[in-house]
């Protein structure tokens, strides 16, 4: 179990208690670990990720030619002429991963933390 989650939810943004509560630590973890281990070495030339899309999909920016690519069915990167506006950021996903310090633990570990410390908390 991670000790003082409350001191450790404390530390987080607005923005990163939504990824909290709305993906989970096991997703965290998944996204930082598995996922952009994955997809970030074959990004396009000059583009980085941005974050997950209100459609869940990983996005990406070539902040040069401002030309957008969506991670698709977990083979490649797909141009997008309509990017999501809505990006839940990579760099506040990073920050919950390094508060939790989610290295530590092992995915089926984190699968209720967030569920199970949002319903202790008072309304």
């Amino acid at each position: 179990m991670i000790l003082d989650i409350l001191g450790k939810y404390d530390q987080l943004t607005a923005a990163q208690k939504e990824i909290f509560a709305g993906y989970g630590l096991r997703q965290v973890k998944h996204f930082v670990e598995i996922s952009l281990a994955k997809i970030e070495p074959v990004l396009p030339e000059n583009t980085v990720v941005q974050g997950v899309n209100a459609a869940g999909k990983v996005q990406a920016v070539n902040p040069v030619t401002q030309q957008y690519y969506l991670w698709i069915s977990d083979l490649q990167w797909q141009e997008t002429a309509q990017p999501s506006a809505h990006i839940d950021l990579k760099e506040d996903f990073m920050a919950v991963w390094e508060v939790f310090k989610l290295a530590q633990y092992e995915l089926i570990d984190l699968s209720h933390v967030h569920r199970d410390f949002l319903e202790s908390q008072p309304a």
